[in-house]
């Protein structure tokens, strides 16, 4: 072995170790997102957070918005929706769960939540509130996906979840004031 390929074998051999280590907010995808949704995550991610129960039999239950819950869904085989959802999804396993929010101001609003499941938005009429935007990481356990809707003012909008993979999921919705 010359020289030079004895020499090119050893920089080869230290290149892991020159290699930036990765933090655990890389490692899962959450880095990635913008300052707006570091906060959020922040806030999913409290150790304490209210509890409620999306709708087994009863109303929905009522969330505030700007306010990070950690709530439970129910099986969706016997889950009332209060509109079809606008995706199909397997009920075999599935959990669902619907939650009244009220606007007070009109614009855009976002929904968060650390789940895979489908999000809907209903209008008070039944009808499903198109989204105006939606993102997420698959490697983002704290937040794994979020929607954008343009909301009018001083209504009472449904957040509708389905084909969920997890009974308690994180969810909080709040205006975009990017």
């Amino acid at each position: 072995m010359t020289f030079v390929s004895r020499y090119a074998a050893l920089a080869l051999l230290a290149l892991p170790l020159a290699a930036p280590a990765m933090d655990a907010g890389e490692a899962d995808g959450c880095a990635t997102y913008e300052a707006p949704e570091q906060a959020v995550i922040e806030r999913l991610t409290a150790p304490s957070l209210p509890e409620p129960r999306g709708a087994e039999g009863a109303a929905p239950a009522r969330l505030d918005t700007g306010t990070a819950y950690r709530a439970t869904l129910s099986p969706q085989d016997d889950f009332a929706f209060a509109a079809e959802p606008g995706r199909h999804t397997l009920a075999d396993g599935a959990y669902a769960g619907a939650f009244v929010f009220h606007t007070d101001r009109a614009g855009p609003y976002r929904a968060y939540i650390d789940d895979a499941s489908w999000v809907d938005l209903v209008d008070k009429d039944g009808a499903l509130v198109p989204s105006e935007d939606f993102g997420g990481r698959h490697q983002c356990e704290a937040l794994r996906k979020f929607v954008v809707y343009s909301l009018d003012a001083d209504r009472d909008y449904v957040l509708q979840l389905s084909g969920g993979t997890r009974q308690r999921v994180r969810v909080l919705v709040q205006p975009d004031r990017r």
